[in-house]
């Protein structure tokens, strides 16, 4: 990965030196700023409304809320502008960087709700997008018919929690409007990891109607499709979890979900090991536990693990992602680096009906931001986490 897209990072930081000396198509710089609404009515642009606005409200102990991280303590209630799919004539997207990724009209306007501005774990208003201040354009690669943008914000380019929780619910919100089967080519964030692929071919999306927005960041639709943004503030809308829950979950008669199985991070690439992993396993193996790496494994395999547990345990990670696919009932165990607490999968817990508990473990090392954090590792408490695992198996 790192080889093939050098070429084009050298390429475009050369653009950027470049453009404070020498400008260039500069044309392609929005002049201004457009909000649109289903109230509003324009001349290029169509708003197709899916759900009106609605409030979310997070569900979480307060001792847990006291324990998140100060740089990642939850916003427990949240506006959402309702979810919708804009509709552009002409339209074009300009993804700059992972921060900056701005959705253009024809009249060369940035539509504010589905455009993308972001700096030190804040989003920002569509006046910060750093296309304002650019000097250096590339011209745009044109598409005939329509196109639909699966561009979330920078961690759906490499993460799996964004990828699955921040770009493929646009999926739903394009059914949901009648346009799927209308859709003749599809940008996603990235397209070279195999669960990218595997979600998009799960629902019908072949490789030739894929642009790769990591190669193509310039585009012109005839007509440019752009959902709105589905998790704001770090809040899951109950429909995503349902939506991915019935895509994957495959029907089972007679089942019984008993199993007990813990997410390990020893494939994890860098970030969050498990400094201990290896003691904690054999202590786990004593209570019956099936010890799953999932990096090996297909999202459907992935899913039909989750769905038949009763109890999962594992480090805060990518992997809880899958907590998605679990039964009401199911017993969480889910363990942090001291200094790394987040809510997000105790609340996809609670949207699935599962019973949530938590610990914390020692980091090794300090974090001041939610970057930093990401990159802890932890050593596991073995011994307070074998306790919490003898009182939920004596509950069940």
């Amino acid at each position: 990965m790192e080889i093939r897209t050098l070429p084009a990072k050298v390429y475009r930081k050369g653009l950027r030196l470049l453009s404070k000396f020498v400008p260039r198509n500069i044309k392609y710089r929005p002049v201004g700023i457009t909000n649109v609404s289903k109230e509003k009515k324009y001349d290029s642009i169509e708003y197709i409304e899916i759900a009106p606005p609605y409030t979310l409200t997070l569900d979480l102990e307060k001792r847990f809320i006291e324990d998140c991280s100060p740089y990642a303590k939850p916003i427990m209630s949240v506006q959402f502008p309702g979810d919708f799919i804009v509709g552009i004539k002409d339209g074009r997207l300009y993804s700059y960087d992972a921060a900056n990724m701005a959705v253009i009209s024809r009249e060369n306007l940035l539509v504010e709700q589905v455009s993308f501005q972001w700096s030190n774990d804040n989003v920002l208003s569509g006046k910060h997008n750093i296309l304002f201040r650019e000097k250096q354009f590339i011209a745009p690669k044109k598409y005939k018919g329509k196109v639909f943008s699966m561009l979330a914000g920078g961690g759906a380019i490499t993460y799996y929690y964004h990828w699955v929780f921040d770009a493929i619910p646009k999926i739903f919100l394009l059914k949901q409007s009648g346009l799927f089967d209308e859709i003749d080519y599809f940008l996603v964030p990235n397209y070279i990891y195999p669960y990218q692929k595997e979600y998009l071919t799960h629902f019908g999306i072949s490789p030739d109607k894929i642009i790769n927005g990591e190669a193509v960041k310039h585009l012109e639709a005839d007509e440019l499709f752009v959902a709105s943004y589905v998790r704001i503030d770090d809040h899951h809308p109950k429909w995503i979890c349902d939506f991915l829950y019935n895509s994957f979950v495959r029907p089972k008669k007679n089942i019984v979900r008993d199993k007990r199985i813990y997410i390990a991070r020893g494939d994890a690439a860098v970030n969050r090991k498990v400094i201990n992993e290896s003691e904690l396993i054999e202590m786990l193996k004593e209570y019956d536990f099936e010890i799953h790496y999932l990096s090996g494994l297909s999202v459907v395999e992935q899913a039909d693990i989750f769905n038949s547990a009763s109890l999962v345990v594992g480090a805060h990670g990518a992997g809880l992602s899958n907590l998605v696919f679990c039964e009401p009932g199911t017993k969480v165990l889910e363990f942090f680096p001291d200094r790394y607490v987040r809510h997000l999968f105790y609340d996809l817990a609670n949207k699935r009906g599962a019973e949530y508990h938590y610990l914390l473990c020692a980091s090794e090392g300090t974090a001041n931001n939610s970057s930093d954090g990401q990159k802890l590792s932890l050593i596991a408490d073995v011994k307070a986490i074998q306790r919490k695992i003898e009182t939920l198996i004596s509950k069940t």
